[in-house]
């Protein structure tokens, strides 16, 4: 029987930035029972800064704009499970969890839209309210079928989400050519529920120690509804828009079967699989989806030398990615004057076919080289919107294929007992088509970090890490290259308490975006909490009695989708 668990505080500041992170955790052991809680906040405001210039090549018009959004958060959160041993072999648990989320962002922006003979200036405040609240469930029921560790498992989960998301939006246009100044005053608010239920059912069969089986089902319910209303003022009446509200209900039903072999055969080692999905969806604009997909994968091992770790693994598998939620929400929002984002809701998932091979070395060194095949890749492009070619619309879209030749290395070293150094770098060529049919385009990719815990006397430590990104193309939209360097040093007294005083992001450099299409070029560059110089100081509590103990938790069956809400 033991208890042990922790109390931390950090906080982050910077010249944009004010952020407050409490949080605690505790576990215990008791006889037959694990029971577990934590809990968290996160609370502050911050700043995102940006600038844009846009040319409008094809109309001789051109543009600039600088926003500041200015963001407060208060948020915290909540979780509790236990695992009871009811029997010898047999085993019950639930857990719970809830977190709510506020955020204000209200966006400050101006901006002058120029043509030959004239300069139009357009001031605006687009205040962005909205919040979330999200509670989840998931139980589990294990039973120990024999001694060689073969189980059935019964996993259900359940998680629901309501969110609120309210414009206040106000327009002042002045300029050459304009009889009067233009006032223009619109809102909305959008409201949605998710709902994601799911029930599976695990059989791992264990033969011996070198065959076992493993099979199952699931079924999966996710239901969302949406409500949105758009209104605009004419003479001090709030008049709805009709072309811009909308209400959407989607419901997806996805029934899935699998079985995978294990097989270990002295220096070869196999799994193999195979997935079966239908799945049958309604709503999204009285547009229904009915499928069914195969998702076999395979992963073959040989150990050519078994006493020094050396080994070579081949691997495929086919995988899906369906689109998240709020994808699929024709919300439109307004970012700047100029710029707005919506989602769409007949985005189709995404089919992905990953072959690669992988050498390891020592048990520590790897080196993997493979190709990725994607059909109706998930991703944003920006084009002119159709009513008004100067304004820049941010869409979600199926790409054509997509391809990605790709190698990566992951080297860990340990010079001496007092520092460790891990080097990680990913080398990619990927080819994409922006619309389908278009010829194909290739780009090459490097992303590479390292990172190293150096030990000092007196239970100091230093973490120093740097990571660097190539420039990246995701359809019509360019990434520039990035560096990103972060220093921390720690000081732990006794087995309790932790100091970290930490700066991130050395480098202090903007994130700077060039997208292109059909008659504009735009660039931005852009100012926020994760690329800014910050400080970071953190103080964690730890504490335990009793005995040390190996700590028993929840499985989940629906973690993937979850993470669609």
């Amino acid at each position: 029987n033991g208890i042990d668990g922790s109390v931390a505080y950090n906080t982050t500041q910077s010249g944009i930035t004010d952020r407050h992170n409490p949080s605690a955790n505790i576990n215990v052991h008791s006889g037959r029972a694990d029971l577990y809680a934590s809990a968290w906040g996160s609370f502050g405001s911050d700043r995102t800064i940006t600038d844009e210039q846009t040319l409008y090549n094809a109309a001789h018009k051109s543009l600039s704009a600088h926003s500041e959004m200015k963001g407060r958060t208060r948020s915290f959160g909540a979780s509790a499970g236990t695992v009871v041993e009811i029997a010898p072999r047999h085993s019950v648990g639930a857990e719970f969890e809830y977190w709510r989320n506020r955020d204000g962002e209200p966006n400050d922006t101006y901006t002058d839209f120029r043509t030959a003979d004239k300069t139009v200036r357009t001031e605006s405040r687009f205040d962005n309210r909205n919040h979330r609240d999200n509670y989840s469930a998931t139980f589990n029921y294990i039973w120990k079928i024999d001694t060689l560790g073969s189980t059935f498992k019964v996993l259900g989960d359940y998680a629901h989400r309501n969110t609120g998301i309210g414009h206040r939006n106000r327009s002042l246009t002045t300029g050459e050519g304009l009889a009067a100044a233009v006032d223009s005053l619109y809102r909305d608010r959008t409201r949605s529920s998710y709902d994601v239920a799911a029930l599976t059912l695990a059989l791992e069969k264990n033969f011996s120690p070198r065959w076992s089986l493993k099979t199952g089902a699931k079924y999966t319910r996710n239901e969302m509804r949406n409500d949105a209303l758009y209104e605009y003022s004419d003479e001090g009446a709030w008049v709805r828009n009709d072309d811009q509200s909308f209400v959407i209900n989607y419901t997806e039903h996805i029934t899935a079967a699998y079985g995978v072999v294990t097989a270990n055969l002295g220096r070869w080692s196999l799994v193999a699989g195979l997935r079966g999905e239908y799945t049958h969806t309604y709503g999204r604009n009285d547009v229904g989806q009915d499928y069914f997909s195969l998702f076999p994968n395979a992963n073959l091992s040989w150990q050519f030398s078994k006493e020094r770790g050396h080994s070579i693994v081949a691997q495929y598998a086919r995988t899906i990615e369906r689109p998240r939620f709020w994808c699929l929400t024709p919300q439109r929002t307004q970012i700047s004057d100029y710029t707005y984002q919506t989602g769409n809701p007949l985005l189709a998932p995404a089919y992905e076919q990953d072959i690669s091979l992988t050498l390891v070395l020592g048990h520590r060194y790897t080196l993997t080289a493979g190709v990725e095949l994607q059909k109706d890749e998930i991703n944003q492009t920006i084009r002119a919107d159709k009513d008004n070619p100067d304004m820049l619309g941010i869409h979600w879209v199926n790409f054509d294929n997509t391809k990605t030749w790709y190698a990566s290395v992951s080297l860990p070293f340990q010079p001496t007992k007092w520092m460790q150094l891990n080097i990680q770098a990913n080398y990619m060529r990927r080819g994409q088509r922006l619309d389908q049919h278009a010829p194909e385009s290739f780009q090459n990719i490097l992303m590479a970090n390292a990172a190293t815990t150096i030990t000092l006397p007196a239970n100091f430590f230093i973490d120093l890490s740097y990571s660097y990104q190539s420039r990246v193309e995701l359809g019509n939209v360019a990434v520039k290259p990035m560096h990103l360097a972060h220093a921390a040093i720690k000081k732990r007294f006794g087995e309790r308490f932790t100091l970290t005083c930490k700066v991130a992001n050395l480098t202090d450099s903007p994130q700077r975006i060039e997208a292109k299409g059909e008659g504009f070029v735009r660039n931005l560059r852009c100012r926020q909490t994760w690329c800014s110089r910050s400080y970071v100081i953190g103080l964690t509590y730890n504490f335990q009695a009793g005995k040390a103990f190996r700590q028993r938790s929840i499985e989940a069956g629906a973690a993937e989708d979850k993470g669609r809400m």
